[in-house]
């Protein structure tokens, strides 16, 4: 797994414990008299206090966690992006394509989790009803996110081997550039300075 893809891993997984742990769990208090604030992942936020789970709340609900998961989606890509320009093109490729499949297995277990939490929310804390998945999941499949990567492997220049594989890019000191200019141009620097040492010469004659 090359490094870039290691990193994704890492980052859809703290994704992945958020919706868990924060956005999934704050509806189950939706019931409460104190209202409770929820991302709508649009800018806003939904704020629900002494609601039950049903009609309108039900339809917000799927159509914010759709919102997320899409929002997920493109900033991910955009990340993906900045990393692999630091890659020659054959490497890049290769992340592109192992960042997909990661990104792909994240929204399925969203999408999971979404279906889970939306039957407890329906049920009555004794007797639950069947499983139903009410999202409208356009732009989130597996199809969708391969075609996102391919269109990022297209806009790659032929050659993206600013630094080699997974090196930062570490800035030149001056020290470094001026020994390089000298190892470069000695064969004319050395007699220019002999040559302005006889100028300085002869002027004090």
């Amino acid at each position: 797994m090359t490094p870039t893809a290691s990193r994704l891993k890492a980052r859809l997984e703290e994704r992945r414990l958020w919706f868990a742990n924060e956005w999934f769990y704050k509806w189950h208090f939706i019931g409460n008299d104190g209202p409770v604030t929820i991302d709508s992942f649009d800018g806003r936020e939904i704020r629900y206090g002494g609601i039950a789970f049903s009609g309108t709340t039900r339809d917000i609900y799927w159509d914010a966690v759709v919102r997320g998961v899409r929002k997920e989606i493109n900033e991910q890509f955009i990340w993906i992006d900045a990393e692999v320009r630091r890659y020659k093109r054959d490497v890049a490729v290769v992340a592109i394509d192992e960042c997909a499949g990661l990104l792909a297995a994240f929204v399925r277990s969203i999408r999971r989790q979404a279906v889970a939490k939306d039957r407890i929310l329906r049920g009555n804390g004794v007797s639950f009803p069947p499983e139903n998945d009410a999202g409208l999941w356009d732009g989130t499949s597996d199809r969708d996110i391969v075609a996102l990567a391919d269109a990022l492997k297209g806009a790659l220049p032929d050659d993206t081997a600013l630094p080699p594989t997974g090196e930062p890019d570490v800035p030149v000191r001056f020290s470094e550039k001026a020994l390089t200019l000298w190892n470069g141009h000695q064969w004319w620097i050395g007699p220019l300075g002999l040559l302005l040492g006889l100028v300085g010469l002869i002027s004090t004659l």
